[in-house]
């Protein structure tokens, strides 16, 4: 029983760090870049607070050249308990201020 309850408290502690991960951003075609994220809260969790984190990393990628993000298609997946997490994908240019 012990043992099975030492499992179970790993594999939560596993499912919850994999699901803070980011792709950071990435390349994607001519100009266009995307960054994929999963939320932390794992299968509990909303895409709202993960779709803020993207747009602020993809903010921080671009200021870094002096400009600014254009949005060219956002898609946010709400969580399903037990089949998977809420999670965000956005693809943006970087275009002048």
């Amino acid at each position: 029983m012990k043992n099975l309850a030492i499992a179970t408290a790993v594999a939560a502690l596993s499912l919850a760090l994999v699901g803070c991960a980011s792709t950071g951003v990435v390349p994607a075609d001519r100009g266009t870049y995307m960054i994929s994220k999963q939320s932390a809260a794992g299968v509990f969790g909303t895409p709202d607070g993960v779709r803020a984190d993207i747009y602020v990393e993809a903010n921080e990628y671009c200021s870094r050249t002096g400009n600014a993000v254009e949005t060219v298609s956002i898609e946010a997946k709400p969580a399903i308990p037990f089949v998977r997490t809420g999670s965000a994908l956005l693809y943006f240019k970087c275009v002048p201020k």
